[in-house]
């Protein structure tokens, strides 16, 4: 069965959705995690378990979300979600690199101690859950 342009899109455009809700979900637990991993002292083994559940959801949500690329001109570009996904879970693992390296060096430590969480591209992400949401709406659907 063929589905009509308007129809491929809503369905697209739910499932990204549905992607970036769980991403910004996950935006408080991988914020902590960069904090716990940035501050001074030894960083906890709890913080590096935690810290690897949570990159491997969003890598997962990556996989996703680099499936359900298409090309299009409207907003929001897919491709752009799967660049916030990516860079979000480049955090995790270099906070979490930092905080347990194979060797410690005065640079490395400073670099650790600077972060502070995953910043402004955070703020887009969610941003783009509600131009997600929008469009739904304006195609005539709902947002979950």
């Amino acid at each position: 069965m063929r589905l009509d342009p308007a129809t491929a899109e809503l369905m697209r455009l739910g499932a990204l959705l549905e992607v970036v809700v769980q991403a910004v979900a996950l935006q408080e637990r991988a914020e902590a995690i960069i904090v716990g991993c940035a501050q001074p002292g030894d960083t906890s083994w709890e913080i590096a378990r935690s810290g690897r559940v949570v990159a491997g959801q969003y890598s997962t949500l990556c996989g996703w979300a680099a499936d359900l690329v298409w090309p299009t001109d409207r907003p929001p570009p897919p491709q752009r979600i799967v660049e916030l996904l990516r860079y979000h879970l480049g955090m995790l693992d270099t906070a979490l690199k930092l905080a347990f390296p194979q060797y410690r060096s005065d640079r490395l430590e400073r670099r650790r101690l600077s972060m502070t969480g995953l910043g402004a591209p955070a703020n887009e992400l969610r941003e783009l859950e509600t131009t997600l949401r929008t469009r739904i709406t304006a195609l005539g659907g709902t947002p979950t």
